[in-house]
């Protein structure tokens, strides 16, 4: 199925939650991010059971440092 990252097409298996979508575009583990689907911000704790619907908007944001 197909969900958009950040504005680019990306395809994942059916039932994928965003777990399986940060390791597949190697982004799991990595601290300091914030993931939204559909503009809805999700708590870390429900990655593992968030589940991706085809065409869903997946946006993941990087904190960074800075002034």
């Amino acid at each position: 199925m197909v969900v958009f990252v950040n504005g680019q097409e990306e395809s994942v298996e059916v039932n994928a939650n965003i777990q399986t979508l940060l390791a597949k575009i190697g982004q799991e583990g990595k601290g300091g991010i914030a993931v939204a689907i559909n503009e809805v911000v999700v708590p870390k704790g429900e990655w593992g059971s968030a589940q991706l619907q085809e065409n869903d908007k997946v946006l993941i944001i990087k904190a960074s440092q800075g002034g």
